[in-house]
């Protein structure tokens, strides 16, 4: 615990994305006491690519490091685009000619990139003391004079003045937060499944051309669509195949053991894409054993924080991906609390009201993106009210992700600390 005008001591439970983020964020604001605990023995990240929105990298770009995560997306030359997907249907009904084109709000504005080559440049930048490995933190209880004391799997405990945890999806410290209503903030599969792969560029660029081959696209179709883009600075193409039912509700039963599994072949999925054209088909058959993940997501929880603990990213909104914006909603999170908890009237005693603060300006806008993800996947997917009709399915993506990219990050983090310092004069 810190002492009376030391440094606020913050531990930090995830060393994923948006845990590593907030942690960089947080050491170099250069205002509290960092502890960085992973369950692991080593940092690491599950998948493939990931897209980085242009909110998001309003935050990279104040921390400094947005350069070096363009330069890990962009291909040899360092060109741009303003391109978020070219979008086609997969029937080949208009062949290789888009329906639309969904366009960032500036040219280079959004990033697309392998999840490792992420991690692996903020593992580069955390500061090297205090990271602690094989901590699977199991309970926690807030100390009545203020702050926490985590109780980890192999016995031993730490105190903090503050816990943030951004242990993902299956967080153990969100089930210790809810206590006997744990069952109600568990995962919940969302009705869909996805084939999961990557193929060498030189492979796709002769079925698709040059062009569609190293340009994010998205391909729809009724109850399927395939999510294809450029990784390792072009030199890979990411696929992600999904397909859905909705004809049991938002949340259905999954009945498997495992959530991932990898195909013994590619049989099954090209059956699920047998109806599709040629060239995307054939692009599929370059995936020979594919990954299947079942596609979850939690319910809308009632809040991210409580006392001295306060999750963040897929901890406490993990969305579907269908707007390809769960990390980068995350990042909104890091940024807002970061700036919290290096206020200078942030101390033991005040931690609670600046993780309410967070709570009320993050937990709208996070829960409103993951209602809104699954939206999308029905208006890819042929299930929204406009069907697959062309002109008004081109008019409904074009617009989409405004409210997302065009946000005012910056006044989001203003507003929290405004609303911190009117509360603090309040008491």
């Amino acid at each position: 615990m810190s002492e009376p005008g030391s440094k606020l001591k913050v531990a930090v439970v995830g060393g994923g994305i948006v845990g590593l983020s907030f942690a960089v964020y947080l050491a170099q604001l250069g205002k509290c006491e960092l502890h960085v605990f992973e369950s692991a023995r080593a940092f690491g990240e599950i998948g493939a690519g990931i897209g980085i929105g242009h909110n998001a990298m309003k935050v990279y770009i104040e921390m400094g490091i947005a350069d070096k995560v363009y330069e890990l997306s962009r291909d040899m030359a360092g060109s741009t685009s303003d391109i978020w997907f070219d979008c086609f249907f997969g029937d080949g009904r208009n062949g290789l000619n888009p329906i639309c084109t969904i366009r960032t709000p500036v040219a280079g504005g959004q990033a697309s990139l392998h999840r490792a080559d992420l991690l692996d440049l903020l593992v580069s930048l955390l500061p090297k003391e205090n990271v602690y490995f094989g901590k699977h933190v199991v309970n926690y209880e807030q100390i009545p004079s203020g702050g926490v004391k985590m109780i980890f799997k192999d016995g031993t405990s730490f105190e903090s003045d503050v816990l943030v945890a951004a242990d993902g999806i299956k967080s153990s410290v969100r089930g210790v937060m809810y206590g006997d209503k744990a069952d109600t903030v568990e995962p919940k599969w969302s009705g869909s499944i996805a084939y999961r792969g990557l193929i060498p560029m030189e492979k796709v660029v002769p079925l698709l051309g040059e062009h569609t081959s190293k340009t994010s696209t998205l391909w729809l179709g009724k109850s399927r669509h395939i999510v294809q883009f450029p990784v390792s600075q072009k030199r890979t193409v990411n696929i992600v195949a999904f397909v859905s039912d909705f004809e049991h509700g938002r949340h259905p039963d999954w009945k498997a053991p495992q959530w991932i599994q990898e195909c013994k072949d590619q049989s099954e999925m090209l059956e699920d894409f047998k109806d599709w054209t040629d060239p995307v088909k054939d692009m599929l058959k370059h995936i020979e054993k594919p990954m299947k993940w079942a596609i979850f997501e939690i319910p809308n929880i009632p809040h991210f924080v409580e006392g001295h603990v306060a999750l963040i990213g897929d901890s406490a909104h993990a969305s579907t991906p269908h707007q390809g914006n769960g990390a980068s909603q995350g990042i909104e999170d890091a940024h807002v609390l970061a700036n919290l908890l290096s206020h200078p009237k942030t101390i033991r005693n005040t931690v609670p009201l600046a993780l309410k603060v967070y709570d009320e300006i993050r937990r709208p806008r996070a829960q409103r993106m993951q209602n809104t993800s699954y939206e999308a996947v029905r208006l890819y997917e042929g299930y929204s009210a406009i069907g697959h009709d062309q002109e008004k399915l081109a008019d409904a993506l074009s617009h989409r992700m405004d409210w997302i990219w065009k946000f005012d990050v910056q006044g989001q983090r203003d507003k929290a600390i405004q609303t911190f310092e009117e509360r603090l004069e309040q008491q």
